[in-house]
């Protein structure tokens, strides 16, 4: 069972941009229903859009809004590690502090080297009942140490599985609306 947005609720201005894309989509002989479009307008031009309107400098030079949160997350596994010295009963608890649909950077008590693979559980009820837990194998892309003596851990997702991205889309999408439309 997937998450859905509805189309009615959606802002005026995005509803026009979904209906531009689907005469598009129509004339270039697809098939589907607005809502088929809407989706593949959210995976493809969402970001985009966003970018063109509502972007600062800073955040332009970046592929994926970031979203500044403090939710917990779980490190559930290290499935590659360069060094291969990681420990495979790992079940690491840090914070999170920022995602975005690429990716999320976290505070954690343990360092993890670049270009390692985790699994990672985040529970997205603890913050919106209406969504569950985003479980994604990513990435390390950086791990620096903080002021707190903590490491901070940026995480590329690598792989974000059908009823995930949903979940992670939704909350990115829903966190846009209302920090753009307030």
């Amino acid at each position: 069972m997937g998450i859905e947005i509805k189309y009615e609720q959606l802002s005026q201005e995005i509803k026009i941009e979904i209906e531009r894309f689907h005469e598009k989509y129509l004339a270039a002989g697809n098939n589907g229903s607005i809502e088929e479009s809407m989706g593949i307008w959210f995976d493809q031009n969402f970001e985009q859009w966003i970018s063109a309107r509502f972007a600062s400098d800073e955040t332009q030079s970046r592929k994926h809004y970031r979203i500044d949160i403090e939710i917990p997350i779980k490190v559930i596994d290290t499935l590659i590690e360069p060094d291969e010295g990681g420990d495979p009963d790992i079940d690491l608890v840090g914070t999170i502090i920022n995602i975005s649909k690429g990716g999320l950077f976290f505070r954690s008590k343990k360092s993890f080297e670049a270009s390692s693979i985790v699994k990672v559980l985040v529970d997205m009820s603890t913050i919106d009942p209406e969504l569950s837990q985003i479980e994604a194998v990513a990435m390390v892309v950086r791990s620096v140490i903080m002021e707190s003596g903590e490491y901070g851990i940026g995480l590329m997702f690598s792989s974000v599985y059908d009823e995930h991205k949903q979940t992670l889309d939704l909350f990115v999408f829903k966190n846009l609306a209302y920090f753009l439309y307030k």
